[in-house]
């Protein structure tokens, strides 16, 4: 057996609708239990190759942890737990959230929008004065 995959571990555990938060401190969890358990069978004078197998086989089966972890509503995030809610609160958040990003979008850009405009001044200020040189000569010409 070899060491428990708690990346797999959180992903899994977050498709099948379990809170980020709680599917992340359960891979971690997790973890840290493999490393305390694989950290006694080597004090204990297990090779480390053979407290790693000892560890994993007293962790289980990933596949169980999930599955024992998905039946439990109060991990769900909220959105599993109440759907008919996230039908209504998600779209409302979302319309809240669309003026304001192009704002947002401003803030973090602005830089590039100070460029952009000062490039855009300068070529209005440019064009407006080919035109006025043209007046000019159309008009004393």
């Amino acid at each position: 057996m070899h060491e428990p995959d708690v990346h797999d571990l959180a992903t899994r555990l977050v498709q099948s609708g379990i809170a980020a938060r709680h599917a992340h401190r359960a891979a971690n969890e997790i973890r840290d239990h493999y490393d305390d358990l694989v950290d006694a069978a080597v004090k204990d004078g297990a090779p480390r190759r053979e407290a790693r197998r000892q560890a994993a086989r007293e962790l289980g089966k990933i596949d169980d942890l999930v599955s024992e972890m998905s039946a439990r509503r109060e991990l769900k995030a909220w959105a599993y737990r109440y759907p008919r809610a996230a039908l209504v609160v998600y779209p409302l958040a979302c319309l809240a959230a669309l003026p304001a990003a192009p704002v947002y979008a401003g803030i973090a850009n602005a830089p590039l929008l100070a460029r952009w405009g000062a490039s855009l001044l300068a070529a209005a200020l440019f064009t407006a004065g080919l035109l006025l040189v043209l007046q000019l000569s159309i008009l004393f010409g």
